[in-house]
């Protein structure tokens, strides 16, 4: 229709020009020449007739062309607002990235120095398990020592009572064989126990016998402190 329409304007736009051509001419260079109304109406009405048959579908076009171009231009601002919008996010997405690395390598740094303490702490248990061994090895080593030491001051003491029994009176001889009257029990720890005390019976390791307490006393024992 576009065509057609631009045919009719120049149809229209030819008379027009015909007629003002056509009058310069009549009073300027030729008054008798005659004006040829065959060229001029056909060119004129048809013109006008092209014009206004294709008019609506020109107007019609232009009203959807800018219709369309409104369109665009709306499409065009929401595209740019979701541009914007998706700038914003992506911008925002990325400080968030950034932050979770930072994070992550925190994490990561922490986990390392845990794992270094942790192996620090480990190896020091295995120290403090080995000490602990030695320990028990030297403390077995001292008890073991001391049992020998106690058992050498018992064997001593043994044979120091059995040499003052030796060199007692033949009296205190006759008494240690449980007798009646010399029944004072002297152990070993150089304690003596009359009968009727606390450890009388439970003493069974004499190592002589006492007619009295003075007798006891004189061979170095001494009563027990309950």
């Amino acid at each position: 229709m576009e065509f057609f329409y631009a045919i009719g304007f120049l149809f229209f736009t030819f008379s027009l020009g015909y007629a003002v051509f056509h009058l310069i001419r009549k009073k300027f260079f030729s008054p008798d020449k005659r004006f040829s109304k065959k060229i001029f109406y056909p060119f004129l009405i048809g013109g006008f007739l092209l014009c206004a048959a294709t008019s609506p579908y020109t107007d019609q076009k232009t009203y959807a062309g800018e219709n369309e171009t409104k369109e665009q231009t709306a499409q065009i601002k929401e595209l740019t607002s979701e541009k914007t919008s998706l700038s914003n996010e992506i911008k925002s997405l990325k400080e968030r990235i950034q932050e979770t690395n930072e994070t992550l390598a925190s994490v990561k740094t922490e986990n390392e120095t845990l794992k270094k303490e942790n192996e620090n702490l480990l190896k020091e248990k295995d120290k403090l398990a080995k000490d602990k061994k030695s320990a028990e090895k030297k403390l077995a080593g001292v008890q073991k020592n001391s049992a020998k030491t106690k058992q050498a001051q018992a064997d001593k003491q043994t044979e120091a009572a059995s040499a003052g029994q030796n060199k007692s009176s033949g009296s205190s001889k006759k008494t240690a064989e449980h007798s009646q009257e010399c029944n004072i029990k002297g152990s070993v720890n150089k304690i003596y126990h009359t009968p009727g005390s606390t450890y009388y019976d439970r003493t069974k390791n004499v190592v002589q016998w006492f007619c009295s307490e003075q007798e006891a006393q004189d061979a170095g024992y001494r009563p027990p402190k309950r």
